[in-house]
């Protein structure tokens, strides 16, 4: 059982990967408007808690923060406050796709669902965009996935605003991982770079 679900998590992180490198490279039709998404799925919230670790992603740190855009419309027309009210609850797993052709901020990396069939189906796929991270913290985060393949994903804690009637907030932990060979190499360059221990200016 745990090869079966150590596999399904290499190859949730492989998909996962494929989009992001996909964003990267700007892959889109010579039709497609300039800040394309990829298709879009739509279906039951997966939960947070069905994601196993996997050492070839070590975990880096935790950061607790609130879905941005959340009143805003995604580029297909889905209103982001329907898909919040319809589907989002505390525990959901969430993916955060970076998004360097964005007009307004090349550091933005959005925030998605991870949707399913149902609990027992192992075939995960990207979901809708809630938001995105604040301007502040993708400014901080953006270089770590672009040049060394961070992978962010995070859970929902709660979601505000139901019950005064006001618009739906979103408050989230960020769960960030580092490749374990890009923390290899890290880790080899600071020992050698000075002949030791990293220098100190």
């Amino acid at each position: 059982m745990d090869g079966i679900v150590a596999f399904f998590f290499a190859v949730f992180f492989a998909v996962c990967y494929l989009i992001v490198k996909a964003l990267r490279a700007g892959v889109e039709s010579t039709t497609a408007p300039e800040n394309a998404a990829p298709l879009i799925q739509s279906g039951k919230s997966y939960p947070f808690s069905e994601i196993d670790p996997d050492p070839n992603f070590p975990h880096v740190r935790s950061l607790r923060t609130k879905i941005r855009g959340v009143t805003k419309t995604n580029p297909d027309g889905a209103n982001r406050q329907g898909i919040i009210r319809k589907w989002c609850r505390s525990g959901d797993a969430l993916y955060l796709v970076r998004e360097p052709n964005n007009p307004v901020d090349s550091n933005a990396i959005q925030v998605r669902r991870i949707v399913c069939a149902d609990l027992t189906d192992r075939n995960v796929k990207l979901g809708e965009q809630l938001g995105y991270l604040s301007r502040e913290l993708a400014e901080e985060i953006a270089p770590s996935m672009d040049e060394q393949g961070f992978v962010l994903m995070a859970k929902i804690l709660n979601v505000t605003g139901a019950e005064y009637g006001y618009s739906l907030g979103v408050n989230i932990e960020v769960e960030e991982y580092r490749p374990a060979q890009a923390q290899a190499i890290g880790s080899h360059s600071m020992m050698t770079s000075s002949g030791g221990a990293g220098n100190r200016t």
